[in-house]
């Protein structure tokens, strides 16, 4: 069967279209974009591209072919795509030298005991709960900065990191939830409102003192009951693939896969 592929713009988009026998085949557009962490890239999101019923993943290599040369024309040569967990179409991707970069899992809530952790408290925090917020705040930073992970987001400065903080926590639909030991914070995580009935963790932390006392799990178990007294259904978060602390951690909670973040950066060969 006779297969078309072309260039395509559409809505501020970059991307390929492909056609067989007349028939919509499959779409990949990606938003061309600069940023301070991420700098001159293209970024496909899982909305921004699909293949026809029967057609083979494979298909997303003509697309990326296509698609790709106009990104690279464009000056912008760090890619992301964001594609289902589905084995025949990460094979697909792997095979253009993409590679795994973030892990989004989902995992439905059901009714669930709150936890009474030994050694230390749970409660609900608030947006009077900054100091502490701040006090946790670079945990993440800087096991993202070690290896194996070597994240490469820059660390805010503490003033902007506290703005930040202090503007989130008093958002509606985000709540703050904080483990202590005799007034000393040993983690914090947050749940943000993502839909009627499912819920986002966002941010979540140990300090490294409290590792092993049973503090993350403590934490998400309380959070996640919370959740589904409050009508949440399902809760999403994600992480860093080579992040071996929350690679381990984030299935053991029931998190399964549902989309990865792939990356590429092209390199030009000067003639």
């Amino acid at each position: 069967m006779a297969l078309g592929l072309g260039r395509v713009e559409d809505d501020g988009k970059v991307g390929a279209e492909a056609v067989r026998d007349g028939a919509f085949a499959g779409r990949l557009v990606a938003a061309l974009s600069e940023s301070d962490v991420r700098g001159r890239h293209a970024w496909s999101a899982l909305q921004d591209h699909g293949i026809a019923a029967g057609e083979d993943p494979s298909l997303y290599r003509e697309l990326y072919s296509v698609a790709a040369a106009a990104w690279v024309e464009a000056g912008y040569l760090d890619h992301y795509v964001v594609v289902p967990a589905s084995e025949e179409v990460l094979v697909a991707w792997y095979s253009l030298s993409f590679a795994q970069q973030q892990v989004h899992g989902r995992r439905a809530l059901q009714q669930e005991a709150v936890p009474e952790p030994e050694g230390f408290s749970l409660r609900i925090g608030s947006p009077a709960d900054l100091d502490i917020a701040m006090e946790l705040a670079y945990v993440i930073f800087d096991h993202q900065a070690s290896a194996p992970t070597w994240a490469g987001a820059p660390a805010p400065p503490e003033e902007e990191a506290r703005a930040s903080y202090a503007e989130y926590l008093a958002e509606d639909g985000v709540t703050y939830f904080v483990a202590e030991r005799d007034g000393e914070p040993l983690g914090h995580l947050l749940l943000e409102r993502a839909g009627e009935e499912e819920t986002e963790l966002t941010i979540a932390a140990t300090a490294r003192g409290a590792r092993g006392l049973g503090v993350g799990t403590a934490l998400t178990r309380y959070a996640l009951a919370w959740a589904w007294e409050q009508g949440y259904r399902a809760c999403i978060t994600d992480w860093r693939s080579a992040n071996l602390l929350a690679g381990r951690f984030w299935p053991s909670m029931g998190f399964e896969p549902t989309a990865y973040r792939l990356f590429r950066s092209v390199v030009l060969t000067p003639r």
